[in-house]
């Protein structure tokens, strides 16, 4: 009894308190493990995701025509993939979830590199021209705080690519990124079923 009421406490806690902040709401590793197994996840590779990685892909090109691109929260390799259209000087994956990493690698695709870690304690050696967040910032205990965590890891210059659907928290989510990083670019993406993914391109703040 005593573990429920802790678990409706921390729901209540997320809904009433760090929902309206814009903290986000962390997914275990083993759940994420799990739903990659099932094929929940394998809805990435279909149409409607295709779009946004796109967009993301060129507006990533458009800023730098040999980039250094950090992948944050790259699952199966969706992205990874659609970025072999285009010149980079590196590409490397990360994702706290090993099935995911697993399928990305099994991909072998030329000149891309993946990783296990969570992004909330890893940190990358060197700097990259482009840090993406491709739909994993709404899983970060603090957005915000994440962001600031990862703008030394940026090149003088350097950009954040973020792809965040609308569901749930997220515009107090950018609010509060919006302490941190600034918008620079932003254009929204719309499947036939209506949904829609903001992608915003940002600057850290001095």
């Amino acid at each position: 009894m005593p573990g429920i009421i802790a678990k409706l406490k921390d729901r209540l806690a997320q809904k009433l308190l760090r929902d309206p902040a814009g903290f986000g709401r962390p997914i275990p590793k083993e759940a994420l493990d799990r739903e990659y197994r099932s094929g929940h996840w394998d809805h990435f590779f279909a149409f409607d995701e295709l779009p946004r990685n796109l967009v993301i892909a060129g507006a990533v090109h458009h800023f730098f025509p040999l980039p250094a691109v950090l992948d944050v929260g790259c699952g199966s390799g969706r992205l990874a993939t659609v970025f072999q259209a285009y010149p980079r000087s590196r590409y490397l994956g990360v994702d706290l979830s090993s099935e995911g990493v697993a399928r990305a690698r099994a991909l072998a695709l030329p000149g891309m590199e993946f990783l296990e870690g969570n992004y909330e304690t890893w940190r990358p050696e060197g700097r990259f021209d482009a840090i993406i967040f491709n739909e994993c910032i709404g899983y970060a205990r603090d957005p915000a705080a994440t962001l600031a965590a990862f703008a030394p890891h940026l090149t003088p210059g350097g950009l954040f690519f973020l792809s965040h659907y609308r569901f749930g928290s997220y515009r107090a989510q950018w609010r509060r990124m919006d302490r941190v990083a600034e918008t620079k670019y932003a254009t929204a993406v719309m499947s036939a079923q209506k949904q829609v993914w903001d992608i915003r391109i940002l600057r850290p703040r001095a």
